[in-house]
Protein backbone atom coordinates (compact mmCIF):
# COMPACT_ATOMS: atom_id res chain seq x y z
CA UNK A 1 0.00 0.00 0.00
CA UNK A 2 1.56 3.69 -1.28
CA UNK A 3 2.54 6.24 1.91
CA UNK A 4 -0.57 8.09 1.78
CA UNK A 5 0.06 12.23 1.51
CA UNK A 6 0.70 13.79 5.02
CA UNK A 7 -0.34 17.44 5.47
CA UNK A 8 1.56 19.61 7.24
CA UNK A 9 0.85 19.21 10.76
CA UNK A 10 1.41 15.46 10.78
CA UNK A 11 4.86 16.19 8.71
CA UNK A 12 5.62 18.35 11.90
CA UNK A 13 4.28 15.51 14.23
CA UNK A 14 6.91 12.49 12.88
CA UNK A 15 9.84 15.58 12.39
CA UNK A 16 8.99 16.05 16.57
CA UNK A 17 8.95 12.47 17.11
CA UNK A 18 12.19 11.73 15.36
CA UNK A 19 14.21 14.82 17.21
CA UNK A 20 12.80 13.11 20.28
CA UNK A 21 14.84 9.92 18.89
CA UNK A 22 17.90 11.36 18.36
CA UNK A 23 17.68 13.02 21.50
CA UNK A 24 17.30 9.50 23.33
CA UNK A 25 20.10 8.03 20.80
CA UNK A 26 22.44 10.77 21.42
CA UNK A 27 21.90 9.61 25.49
CA UNK A 28 22.54 5.86 24.33
CA UNK A 29 19.68 4.14 24.22
CA UNK A 30 19.73 2.88 20.90
CA UNK A 31 16.36 0.36 21.12
CA UNK A 32 13.11 3.03 20.26
CA UNK A 33 10.19 0.68 19.22
CA UNK A 34 8.20 3.39 20.93
CA UNK A 35 9.30 5.90 18.45
CA UNK A 36 8.63 3.62 15.27
CA UNK A 37 4.89 3.10 16.90
CA UNK A 38 4.40 6.84 17.23
CA UNK A 39 5.51 7.33 13.77
CA UNK A 40 3.20 4.78 12.41
CA UNK A 41 0.32 6.16 14.19
CA UNK A 42 0.72 8.93 12.52
CA UNK A 43 0.87 7.39 9.33
CA UNK A 44 -2.32 5.49 10.21
CA UNK A 45 -4.19 8.39 10.69
CA UNK A 46 -3.12 10.03 7.66
CA UNK A 47 -4.36 6.53 5.53
CA UNK A 48 -7.76 6.78 7.37
CA UNK A 49 -8.53 10.21 6.83
CA UNK A 50 -7.38 10.09 2.96
CA UNK A 51 -9.68 6.70 3.33
CA UNK A 52 -12.20 9.12 4.44
CA UNK A 53 -12.35 11.30 1.44
CA UNK A 54 -12.42 8.99 -1.11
Amino acid sequence: MPEPKLTLWEKARIFGIEAHGVKRSIAGITHQPDIDRRVQRVKDGARKRARGKQ
